[in-house]
């Protein structure tokens, strides 16, 4: 029970968006197209996504922006020895603000430069007061992931590159009820409990991407990029083996790659465009612990110019959760060794990143000539995963992005 609870703090239901924890897309006029932006120009979300595309942005642009992301988690465990007949609870997590801001210029004619901060990825759960002796541990975490990215894109014909640095921050914390000296298989006694966690642990991450795009013909356009992996390591944060030392956590942001297709109609009324990514979260530090498998990420989406002031958008995006059907074995996570059991609580209870399908919608309004707003909503139905016939959760999202946007 002890090391079962334990692995259970190791955060959070996927709070931020889900391909995984990351973000679909970060921008609002990505998300109301599935978070595509691989292999057409998405505005200032470009700057994120592929910074190749850059270049085609006229003039001088700014956006700031945020998401409301509204997670509804469900956990039960049980009923099992040690679990309790049966202990089911919802999180407390289930709001949160992403904020969103970029700017891009011109430097010369081919030459342009962009720089954003982006929340792009999350997670934590809250099940404090939620039958706190038995399988829920009274258990609360957070874990905030931001990037700052100064980008260039060059431009030579029909073909754009680009480049930039990614400058991460994240912030994790911790904390959940542990009993001592509970014998495997017996109910705790909540008298013995302790509360272990480290408080906020904080560090800084440093990677790059790299993109490209080609014109292949008027209003056929194709892109690829590449992030690299970002390692990050959260000090002191929690006491994974009871010894009454914080230990750390080794948990990186993974590296993904990806190439995309984009189509603008001679008319300039609508457009599509289809994107392919690949989340490499099996190389990961801290998700390889976990056995988090790789994700291949579809998405596409679609414009329509209802006249020289409205666009209106829609989207799809798809992935298979990383965690889906998966037979977990034993591990070592923040140096302690832990069970296929403990693993797989964890990855149910503790880390539902279990959303797969998100239908995306949105528009954009011209206010005047050099403002205008872009809104995006997504929603990620219901999904529920078991593990280990005693343990369960659920996760359905839904989400609001508005972003107001200026160009000189």
């Amino acid at each position: 029970m002890k090391r079962v609870v334990i692995i259970s703090m190791l955060a959070a239901t996927a709070m931020y968006a889900t391909n995984g924890d990351n973000m679909i897309g970060v921008g609002a006029q990505s998300r109301a197209m599935g978070g595509a932006g691989v292999g057409m120009q998405m505005g200032t979300d470009s700057v994120f996504r592929n910074p190749a595309w850059i270049v085609d942005q006229k003039g001088f642009n700014a956006s700031f922006g945020a998401t409301a992301f509204m997670p509804d988690v469900k956990a039960k465990v049980g009923p099992a020895p040690g679990l309790g007949n049966g202990v089911e609870g919802e999180s407390k997590a289930d709001f949160s603000i992403i904020p969103t801001v970029a700017h891009s210029d011109h430097i010369n004619e081919n030459l342009s430069y962009g720089v954003g901060m982006f929340g792009v990825s999350g997670m934590g759960v809250d099940y404090r007061n939620e039958d706190p002796q038995m399988g829920l541990a009274n258990m609360r975490t957070s874990l905030q992931y931001m990037r700052f990215v100064p980008s260039i894109s060059y431009k030579l014909d029909d073909l754009r590159l680009g480049a930039g640095l990614s400058i991460a921050y994240g912030a994790l914390s911790m904390s959940a009820w542990t009993p001592n000296g509970t014998p495997p298989g017996t109910q705790p006694d909540p008298s013995t409990a302790v509360q272990r966690g480290g408080g906020l642990s904080e560090d800084i991450g440093f990677g790059a991407q790299f993109g490209v795009g080609y014109y292949v013909m008027p209003g056929l356009t194709v892109g690829a990029y590449y992030q690299s992996e970002i390692a990050t390591e959260y000090e002191d944060v929690f006491d994974f083996t009871t010894d009454g030392v914080y230990d750390d956590l080794k948990l990186s942001q993974p590296a993904e790659a990806g190439i995309g297709f984009g189509y603008v109609s001679d008319c300039k009324c609508y457009s599509f465009t289809l994107d392919y990514r690949r989340i490499m979260w099996s190389d990961a530090d801290g998700y390889d612990g976990f056995q988090w498998d790789d994700q291949d990420v579809i998405a596409l989406g679609g414009s329509y110019n209802v006249n020289d002031a409205l666009i209106l958008r829609a989207g799809y995006n798809y992935s298979k959760s990383p965690l889906n059907d998966k037979t977990f074995e034993a591990a070592t996570v923040g140096g302690a060794p832990f069970g296929a059991f403990n693993v797989a609580y964890f990855n149910t209870l503790g880390f539902p990143a279990y959303s797969e399908s998100h239908i995306t919608a949105g528009l954009s309004y011209q206010i005047t000539p050099s403002t205008g707003v872009d809104v995006a909503y997504v929603y990620a139905p219901k999904v529920t995963e078991t593990s280990m016939q005693v343990l369960e959760a659920s996760n359905e999202q839904n989400s609001v992005s508005v972003a107001l946007k200026f160009t000189f």
